[in-house]
């Protein structure tokens, strides 16, 4: 996989990037990703307001968005934001970087669920902890954060994946070890989906 971390590197990755995930979709990192994607799907009901955090091209928030769902949406890449704005004309995208947090438009914005597919991953375990519970004062009542990203359950299944894809691995990425993180986040679990993915959701 290309290492393209920064903002021009995915603004340059763009076009590309549905297909590149198409044809990796059954290996590291992307193994199982679409399944991943109808999990968040079939668990968000239409008409809900969602934040999607990282949202890319949009591959998923535009089948909520056919759904009647009302969309919010940050990137950092310029590029990516068109495709997703093409696809999902109604819907509210910011060019932001997460490092920084949450846009300040957002501020007093409640939603029902707050998801992020492939994204977290470029926050460092510190920063990742803090984001993930800041989160939670932009949920309604009952409301949801689903995140799915490259995952392992300990760091023996996350350097046995990395011992496997040597060629292909991005040591500069933050990738999740829910044994790292769990006793942080207590108001979350943890679900491994692939071999290389997983799921951190709220209780």
């Amino acid at each position: 996989m290309k290492k393209l971390l920064n903002e021009e590197g995915f603004d340059i990755w763009a076009k590309d990037y549905d297909d590149a995930v198409i044809r990796n979709c059954h290996k590291y990192p992307f193994d199982k990703y679409y399944e991943g994607l109808y999990y968040i799907y079939n668990i968000i009901e239409p008409d809900s307001k969602v934040l999607d955090i990282g949202l890319g091209t949009g591959t998923l928030t535009k089948r909520l968005y056919d759904n009647n769902c009302k969309i919010y949406g940050i990137d950092f890449s310029k590029e990516m934001l068109k495709i997703a704005k093409n696809k999902m004309q109604n819907s509210m995208l910011y060019h932001y970087d997460f490092n920084n947090g949450i846009p300040e438009e957002l501020n007093n914005t409640k939603f029902d669920y707050i998801i992020s597919t492939y994204a977290i991953h470029h926050l460092t375990d510190s920063k990742k902890v803090e984001f993930i519970n800041n989160l939670k004062q932009y949920l309604n009542k009952n409301g949801k954060i689903i995140i799915l990203d490259i995952a392992f359950e300990n760091n023996n299944a996350l350097n046995k994946c990395k011992t496997n894809n040597k060629e292909d691995w991005d040591s500069s990425e933050h990738y999740i070890s829910w044994e790292s993180l769990k006793k942080l986040l207590p108001d979350f679990k943890y679900k491994q989906f692939s071999s290389c993915s997983g799921f951190v959701e709220s209780k």
